[in-house]
């Protein structure tokens, strides 16, 4: 079944579905941010999901985290968002081990390293229990590596969506690749797919993300 299903003429066509990882693909500047702006409904924008605004249905670590730096790292695990019901601080705890942080729940968010920090968004991010997590931004090379095992040991979990500057081999893995240039989608399918197309934009764009 299709967890995202984006037409929209201003910003392409992706589908997602239930079990898939998905990365928006474009060198720096291309609008990948904007991109997930625009598909969260950001900018008045609603993009359907089964009939309801995406954001309603997903978990979002945007690109500049989000950490809450005057809490713990607990803190921002339990923190309530609004129409959320607040986090219990042992099942924080469990989201915090998944991300290798429950040693440093008590710590002040302010000490984190700015990777840390990152995990900290993925840890409150998860304890919402959305069926899509769009993760915006590069993460260390462990949590890239995570992503499947999040699929597979997460209940509520379905897909995940994420940003790449590089097509490295998180990015050959995905099962859907979004190529962005001038924040809209300008081709998608496999990464073995999209490095065979003759179309001369699609080819320039990849050239820019080729490690």
């Amino acid at each position: 079944m299709k967890l995202v299903q984006v037409e929209d003429p201003a910003v392409g066509s992706f589908d997602l579905e239930d079990g898939e990882v998905g990365v928006l693909l474009g060198r720096s500047g291309a609008g990948k941010t904007v991109l997930i702006k625009k598909l969260l409904g950001l900018d008045r924008r609603l993009i359907a999901r089964r009939g309801s605004p995406l954001s309603h249905s997903c978990a979002y670590v945007p690109q500049s985290d989000g950490v809450l730096l005057d809490l713990t790292v607990l803190g921002n695990v339990t923190c309530p968002d609004p129409h959320v019901a607040p986090v219990p601080q042992e099942r924080a705890l469990d989201w915090l081990d998944l991300v290798g942080l429950r040693a440093r729940a008590s710590s002040a968010a302010s000490d984190l390293s700015l990777a840390e920090r990152r995990r900290v968004a993925l840890a409150r991010a998860l304890s919402r229990q959305k069926p899509l997590l769009i993760l915006d931004g590069d993460f260390d090379h462990t949590l890239d590596a995570l992503l499947r095992d999040l699929l597979a040991t997460v209940p509520h979990l379905c897909s995940v969506l994420t940003t790449s500057c590089v097509a490295d081999m998180r990015v050959w893995k995905a099962d859907r690749v979004g190529v962005v240039e001038g924040s809209r989608l300008i081709a998608v399918g496999t990464m073995g797919d999209l490095v065979s197309s003759l179309d001369p934009d699609v080819r320039a764009a990849l050239s820019w993300t080729m490690a």
